[in-house]
């Protein structure tokens, strides 16, 4: 039992350690050496424990889009609550999730990825963003009353999540040009709302310019 805690804790640490040193040099820029170094472990713990550079690397990638445990319930409560409530929780998952981030280095890494997306990261996509889409497209769908498949709704899921995690991630940033913008917003109730609202918009002007191929 201990030896079991000993190794997962062993593999957190590398996996931390792995994770900041991707998130500035990206996968080709880091050695196992270096991990080792930074981890403060053996230099065999990476092969014994991951297998491979490859592979700690894609474990990296799972931890770094992992929901967080505090936004879980929300996710879990959105599609049993009623169309427009289950819109406001989903927005307030997004939320919660980005805020409970402890460390930078997991949405530096996703940043680094979005510009230029490894297999890794396209495999890590489609096993774990693509469900969380695809749930988005749900919620809305109720919300809105279109097809969870149509384009409009594709286009209103990710207008919600763009919109809300550039916030999020970005506040720092926003207030150097925005400062009273973002004062506002920090009010969460009118923030959800706001976002609620856009989202719904989103859908429906999407709609409106492209009727045929919706």
């Amino acid at each position: 039992m201990g030896a079991a805690r000993d190794s997962q804790k062993t593999k957190a640490t590398v996996i931390q350690a792995a994770g900041e040193l991707f998130a500035i040099s990206g996968f080709s820029g880091v050695t196992a050496r270096q991990v080792a170094s930074k981890a403060g472990v053996s230099l065999g713990a990476i092969p014994y424990h991951f297998g491979s550079m490859e592979k700690l690397y894609d474990e990296v990638l799972i931890t770094a889009v992992k929901i967080s445990e505090e936004a879980q319930p929300l996710a879990e409560q959105a599609l049993a609550a009623a169309p427009a409530e289950g819109l406001r929780l989903a927005i307030q998952w997004m939320i919660k999730d980005y805020s409970a981030q402890k460390v930078a280095w997991p949405l530096k890494l996703i940043e680094r990825e979005a510009i230029d997306p490894s297999a890794s990261f396209r495999k890590v996509l489609k096993r774990h963003y693509l469900p969380e889409f695809d749930w988005l497209c749900e919620v809305i769908s109720r919300a809105s009353g279109k097809s969870k498949d149509s384009d409009s709704v594709r286009f209103g899921t990710i207008s919600m999540h763009l919109l809300t995690s550039t916030f999020m991630t970005h506040r720092r940033l926003l207030e150097d040009f925005a400062p009273r913008v973002v004062e506002n917003v920090r009010e969460s109730e009118s923030f959800v709302e706001m976002i609620a609202h856009v989202t719904l918009d989103a859908v429906t002007r999407y709609e409106q310019a492209y009727p045929t191929i919706n």
